[in-house]
């Protein structure tokens, strides 16, 4: 495998977490701190790093297993998020917007996953054609960690130009996005 090859694998991963944290970043209405969003990109790059190493560990032993159920998990935890960014766009106080309370804890966490679950089956999938695993890993956590920062950024920019609405654009995002992976693992989309 190649560096480019890298690369596209890295930001293929990518793609779906960067919607996912444009989309939470929407719910700040000020700025959030810089120590804050190298944070939770580093917990982002985490979560990719840690399924896509268990996944190229576990090989082709459960892969049948997990790709049954995968695109169920995300949307689940994609869909119960959105709905939950949705209610509050309308339903807290201005003394209440503080990003960091309400998605900087098990919520992040949740989307860190939900965004990981194609590194596990990415990681399975690459072990079996002897990819190396170095080159690979790096790669993703790089991309994954620059795309979480951009996502984090630009969505909180958004979220402070237009407010509450953005909160809830960022919500129906996720839901859709969730949706996507659902379909996509029922071979519909």
């Amino acid at each position: 495998m190649s560096l480019l090859s890298a690369i596209l694998i890295a930001l293929s991963l990518s793609m779906d977490n960067l919607a996912v944290t444009v989309s939470a970043g929407c719910a700040a209405h000020s700025r959030i701190p810089l120590k804050r969003e190298m944070l939770a990109s580093f917990g982002f790059m985490l979560a990719h790093l840690v399924m896509f190493s268990c996944g190229w560990l576990l090989g082709k032993g459960v892969g049948h297993y997990v790709d049954a159920i995968d695109h169920w998990v995300a949307f689940g935890i994609l869909v119960w998020i959105g709905i939950h960014m949705i209610w509050e766009s309308g339903h807290h106080r201005e003394e209440e917007q503080d990003f960091s309370k309400r998605i900087f804890g098990e919520a992040l966490f949740w989307l860190a996953f939900a965004t990981s679950v194609d590194a596990w089956l990415v990681g399975m999938g690459l072990s079996l054609v002897h990819a190396p695993f170095v080159l690979t890993a790096t790669t993703m956590a790089i991309s994954v960690f620059f795309t979480s920062w951009l996502g984090f950024y630009f969505g909180a920019w958004l979220g402070r130009k237009f407010g509450q609405q953005m909160e809830m654009l960022g919500g129906i995002a996720l839901i859709l996005l969730g949706l996507k992976l659902l379909l996509e693992g029922l071979g519909i989309w």
